[in-house]
């Protein structure tokens, strides 16, 4: 310990941070084991004790508290413990954001972190690229690069959205054509990868926050070239044979489901949200606990045959049936902070991300929980620490 305090603990937190921001986008050991190490230097050479000062007056600290504590406190009501456990342990992702903070204060070049972001992102979309092109091997069957799970391809489709913003508001600010052509690449290339992940949800926060990503573009406030822009951009979007797909697919869906078919992708999300609203309106105040929707669903879906859940597949629904009105409000106001904070320091690379990350990760909430996939749920305080860093900055 003391051979490591002699050490300055800032630049090796700084290191393994700048490798949780470039593996983030590629695979989930590598930042895991950043964040291990992380933690490993925060607690073990004292630096936990003195950044508490640096959280005092935050707006910030207080929603970060009720969403570290609530599910633990959920473990005592949930009708299932052992399930709930493992989710309750994920809250140490939150020590990130209280880790980082201080280290962004004092680095000379903080938005390093959002360029290793958009290089690794980059990374793993070529291997998409080769795997959709054929030549390299697909992991678990989708063209998701090095990123695991069955449903990789929903934050994968979130993570290009979010960088394809990133890199237009890097377009927006290049001051010579290399760099102009840096940046357009690699949103052609965010683009490209976009348009056959599948993610659905992708495509939604891809549309609806297009006019940033234009603005940024043509670098002038011109509503009606941005509107054009927009809608040619969605145009090119729905070219792509897998998101016209995707798209009716959600259609046939719907369809069926007012036919009395709930076995669609979105036929079960709408039976899941009914669910989770009846819940609610038992237990509005704590709600069921942690990973208590899993027996719900089991216990009210209208056919045993259908497949088992244990979320809601909707951040906002899963924090209030979960955690109840207390939950919800603590998830609502961090997410408002961030966003209110991004905005006003968007005209910094740091400030622009996390109002990007943050309205992509909201419009993806809104069809699955992504405070649950390891991607987006350790992104999540992630930014949060950078948003906060923008203020105490």
């Amino acid at each position: 310990m003391e051979s490591l305090s002699k050490i300055n603990s800032d630049n090796l937190l700084w290191t393994g941070y700048l490798g949780m921001f470039f593996f983030l986008p590629i695979a989930t050991s590598p930042v895991v084991i950043c964040g291990v190490f992380v933690l490993g230097v925060w607690i073990f050479s004292g630096k936990f004790l003195r950044d508490i000062t640096t959280w005092q007056n935050s707006k910030i600290i207080l929603p970060v508290i009720i969403l570290i504590v609530l599910p633990w406190v959920g473990l005592i009501y949930t009708p299932l413990p052992t399930d709930g456990f493992p989710v309750a342990v994920k809250t140490h992702y939150w020590l990130y954001a209280l880790a980082i903070t201080p280290v962004l204060t004092t680095q000379k070049q903080p938005e390093l972190i959002i360029k290793m972001f958009l290089l690794g992102l980059s990374l793993n979309s070529a291997i998409s690229i080769l795997q959709f092109a054929g030549l390299v091997p697909l992991k678990k069957g989708l063209a998701t690069g090095l990123l695991g799970g069955s449903s990789a391809h929903i934050p994968y489709s979130l993570l290009l959205t979010t960088g394809i913003l990133i890199a237009s508001f890097y377009f927006l600010k290049a001051r010579s054509k290399r760099e102009h052509l840096l940046y357009i690449s690699a949103m052609l290339q965010y683009f490209a990868t976009i348009s056959f992940t599948g993610g659905r949800s992708g495509y939604v926060a891809l549309i609806v926050l297009s006019p940033f990503i234009v603005y940024n573009i043509l670098g002038q406030r011109h509503i009606v070239k941005i509107l054009i822009v927009s809608i040619l951009a969605v145009a090119l979007l729905f070219s792509f044979p897998v998101v016209q797909s995707r798209f009716l697919k959600a259609k046939e869906d719907v369809v069926l489901y007012t036919q009395g078919n709930v076995n669609t992708s979105i036929g079960l999300r709408f039976h899941m949200w009914e669910i989770a609203v009846s819940e609610m309106k038992k237990n509005p105040i704590l709600g069921i606990g942690t990973a208590g929707f899993k027996k719900s669903w089991e216990l009210h879906k209208k056919d045993p045959a259908l497949p088992f859940f244990d979320h809601p597949h909707n951040s906002f629904l899963y924090m209030m049936v979960s955690f109840g009105i207390v939950g919800l409000v603590a998830f609502c106001s961090l997410l408002f902070i961030m966003l209110k904070r991004g905005w006003k320091c968007r005209d910094s690379a740091p400030g622009f991300a996390v109002f990007a990350f943050t309205g992509v990760f909201i419009i993806g909430s809104l069809t699955d929980t992504q405070v649950l996939p390891f991607a987006t749920a350790i992104a999540l305080p992630l930014f949060t620490g950078v948003s906060e860093a923008l203020h105490v900055a």
